[in-house]
């Protein structure tokens, strides 16, 4: 109910910085408006726990390979999963500094470069391995 009413009064808020900006009124009404205070549940926001983490990638890697290393980039790498889902072979070639990296399209449509650990490193030649096999 809070954050709908907060949410309510940007509007309003802009409304009223806009038009005094404007000059249509003489001061801002809602300037000295207080926002009712929202209170988020913590625990909805927060990601897996380590033994949550283990369960989930060793289910993934019973399911298969593919399943494994989508699992392995979106929790140990932390990708989002249109990030993880975009991974191609050529993505994680090269070695910068003598780490191999992985190049990606992060939010924003930015371009990002991160190091792969061995684990995910592990995964991700198990996943190449049956792709080539299967060509």
């Amino acid at each position: 109910m809070a954050s709908s009413v907060v949410t309510s009064m940007h509007a309003v808020r802009g409304y009223f910085r806009y038009a005094h900006i404007d000059g249509l009124i003489v001061s801002d009404p809602a300037v000295y408006a207080r926002l009712p205070k929202v209170y988020r549940d913590e625990s909805r926001t927060q990601g897996l726990d380590r033994l949550e983490l283990i369960r989930f990638l060793q289910v993934a890697q019973t399911l298969t390979v593919h399943h494994g290393a989508l699992a392995f980039l979106l929790g140990i790498n932390a990708l989002r999963a249109s990030e993880a889902a975009a991974v191609r072979i050529e993505d994680y070639s090269e070695t910068l500094r003598g780490h191999r990296v992985i190049h990606l399209v992060g939010k924003g449509d930015k371009p990002a470069t991160m190091p792969v650990t061995v684990p995910v490193l592990r995964v991700l030649e198990a996943c190449r391995g049956t792709v080539q096999r299967d060509a």
